[in-house]
């Protein structure tokens, strides 16, 4: 008889405890699930997770060497150049067909000095600009015929400007050499202004 008291008693305990581990079990199922979108959240605002982190600049190189660079255009024609040439470095920009338009050098050879070269694609007119040592600055302008051109120059010995057109008429103004067939040459001044005619004949100065 003293037995059923134990019985029970021993029964109750064990329900107790499986009730507590029934309550356990939803206590910690309940943390897990609350504890995921944490998680989640602190993922997704952590730029140092792999996969997130913004891209590496790229390396900027501080110096490219080399003999010439050609830039062509999307069907593969080469539309500008710098290289060096036989005299020095050179710069041109060419049409599409690859005449070169613009072109800028640095006469390395004597007379040294920069020159610059402005053309038609027929290579007809043109404009050149030159500073060459010894020779002062100069400026050239070409028609669609070489002996149509204008030149103004700034030498050593004086300034000078200079006009022809195609019947071989030619205005001098300025320092130079005055210079006729059958005539001693003479040296100009800034004052003075000379006509030539075909083949170079004076027509007319002063003084």
């Amino acid at each position: 008889m003293s037995s059923h008291p134990e019985k029970q008693t021993l029964e109750i305990r064990i329900e107790r405890l499986e009730r507590q581990n029934r309550l356990f079990r939803r206590g910690a199922l309940t943390c897990v699930i609350a504890m995921v979108p944490v998680g989640l959240l602190g993922q997704t605002n952590n730029p140092n997770q792999a996969g997130t982190a913004p891209p590496a600049a790229p390396a900027i190189p501080e110096k490219i060497e080399a003999g010439s660079f050609i830039l062509k255009d999307s069907n593969g024609k080469i539309r500008a150049e710098l290289s060096m040439s036989g005299t020095g470095p050179t710069f041109k920009l060419r049409d599409e067909s690859g005449t070169p338009l613009i072109t800028l050098s640095l006469n390395d050879s004597s007379p040294q000095g920069p020159m610059m070269l402005f053309s038609d694609p027929q290579h007809h007119a043109g404009v050149s600009v030159s500073v060459l040592e010894g020779m002062g600055s100069q400026l050239s302008l070409v028609g669609a015929r070489p002996d149509i051109q204008a030149r103004m120059a700034v030498a050593p010995e004086g300034t000078s400007f200079e006009m022809s057109d195609a019947n071989g008429f030619t205005t001098s103004i300025g320092n130079g050499i005055q210079a006729s067939k059958g005539k001693q040459p003479k040296k100009t001044t800034a004052a003075s202004v000379t006509l030539y005619g075909k083949d170079r004949r004076v027509l007319w100065s002063t003084p």
